[in-house]
């Protein structure tokens, strides 16, 4: 048993998902993001830090010196198999633990399960007069703060995104189906800066410095004064250095680059994101007219990849201002529209990559196991069909050949 299965055995099961809801402590958390703008605000340098699952079992298993039982792996290419993991080798653990136990806000994200049962079991030496979510509810308060604060917070400030999808929300930003969605929540008067991470993001482990330095460059080069980083586990460590070193306000965004883009993958991977915040929707062609010139290399497997994932998400379960995992579908009027909308020009632009390779065939599959499992589709319900009834005669062929074996030994 590896040291994480060890972790989440020893932990309750949930009982009403692996989120809080949205509404429980919402007010609280409403005033804790008040609190943050403030601190963000009047404090330089300022970096707010969120322990997310991953980060937490990453220091924990340093803590106990099993970090070699941590998978740092890459992750597979499927639209229909959720993965992430933090992108951190054993060698930046120091690193990482001093960038929690000094940052100016660190939200410990006891609303997710499993957090919540094993944040008692981290050792950090905090800095004095550091600051964090003072309850479970209030917790996950990135989500709530970017819902009702970034929009006002950013207004009349030169603001810089950095991740794997911040080309992506360059494009997106100047689309008008983009203005038109996200005009609660996009600030008009920002002067906004992108900066795509060095690779894509694909090796942050042993990029990370060459990050660090292009990101000091960036900030430089256009006076940012505050940083939003995506860079997986990564951002932890280069907010808190960099907004020391710069005396900058960094934020750790996480998952909200992904927000803002409506993307189904994280920029860095192929495979489903593990959850998704939701704000609002973007046209599936739309985005993937600005996804092909973000990322013109992807193979056809990838590229199918990342379509597949984009049509998952229409079905998964969205909360304005709140997140779902990638297993919690939701399967409503509303999203099933959209799913089929999607559908239709999936289906008119990369009908000619389905039998492409064995790879692409491979990843085809997969789409259409899901679809006919969950009815979504004609081509997806004849798919399950015939796959159930190949099954069915293997499995009666197998019978059939013991029957003889049974008989002949005899």
């Amino acid at each position: 048993m590896t040291f994480y299965e060890e972790l989440l055995q020893s932990c309750p099961p949930p009982t009403a998902g692996p989120f809080v809801k949205k509404e429980d402590g919402y007010a609280s958390r409403v005033a804790q993001a008040k609190l943050l703008s403030e601190l963000m605000r009047t404090r330089r340098p300022f970096c707010f830090l969120r322990m997310g699952d991953m980060d937490l079992v990453y220091l924990l298993a340093e803590q106990e010196k099993r970090l070699d039982e941590i998978e740092f792996g890459g992750g597979p290419t499927s639209g229909t198999e959720a993965y992430g993991n933090p992108g951190l080798s054993a060698k930046h653990a120091q690193r990482l633990r001093r960038a929690y136990e000094g940052a100016g806000y660190v939200d410990f994200h006891e609303g997710n399960w499993p957090n919540e049962h094993l944040v008692s079991k981290l050792v950090l030496e905090v800095a004095p007069g550091s600051n964090r979510n003072p309850t479970k509810e209030t917790s996950l308060v990135f989500l709530t703060w970017t819902e009702t604060e970034f929009r006002q917070y950013c207004q009349d400030r030169r603001i810089g995104f950095a991740g794997a999808e911040a080309r992506l929300l360059a494009l997106l930003s100047q689309t008008p189906d983009f203005k038109q969605a996200a005009r609660e929540y996009w600030p008009e008067q920002a002067q906004i800066f992108y900066h795509q991470v060095r690779g894509d993001g694909r090796d942050l482990d042993a990029n990370l410095d060459l990050i660090k330095d292009d990101l000091r460059e960036f900030v430089k080069a256009h006076g940012i004064d505050t940083l939003f980083l995506s860079v997986g586990g990564g951002a932890k460590i280069l907010a808190y250095e960099l907004s020391r070193e710069l005396e900058i306000c960094c934020f750790d965004f996480g998952a909200m680059l992904r927000t803002f883009t409506y993307s189904g993958c994280d920029g860095n991977r192929t495979a489903r994101s593990t959850h998704s915040p939701f704000l609002f929707r973007i046209p599936f062609g739309i985005y993937m007219n600005a996804l092909e010139k973000t990322m013109p290399n992807l193979s056809a497997a990838e590229l199918l990849a990342k379509a597949h994932a984009q049509l998952l998400l229409e079905l998964v379960k969205k909360e304005v201002g709140w997140t779902s995992t990638s297993q919690e579908l939701d399967f409503s009027q509303e999203n099933i529209s959209a799913f089929r909308s999607a559908f239709q020009e999936y289906r008119r632009r990369y009908y000619k990559l389905f039998g492409l390779s064995a790879a692409t065939k491979m990843e085809r599959t997969g789409f259409l196991h899901f679809c006919g499992t969950h009815g979504l589709t004609l081509e997806g319900r004849m798919f399950l069909i015939v796959f159930r009834l190949k099954g069915f005669v293997h499995r009666c062929f197998d019978r059939s050949s013991r029957r003889r074996s049974f008989v002949l030994s005899r």
